[in-house]
């Protein structure tokens, strides 16, 4: 029988639970005054943002795999 921290499904789980506060992160270090994100200029600013959506949006999917792995392996 595996152990917890052996499972793959743990790994997963603790790297998508790691990028998703990462992007946080990174969103709040660029907060400005008025509450905006500042960025040096239009173009870097909108790879940046599909970037990070896209990561979210898989480390969430990871998140859910993850734990339906858990639950039912």
């Amino acid at each position: 029988m595996e152990t917890l921290i052996t499972n793959k499904h743990t790994f997963f789980l603790a790297v998508a639970i790691i990028v998703r506060l990462i992007i946080a992160a990174r969103r709040f270090n660029r907060r400005g005054m008025g509450g905006l994100q500042h960025f040096s200029n239009y173009f870097i600013g909108i790879c940046t943002l599909i970037l990070e959506h896209c990561l979210n949006w898989t480390a969430l999917a990871v998140i859910f795999w993850s734990i339906l792995g858990l639950l039912f392996s």
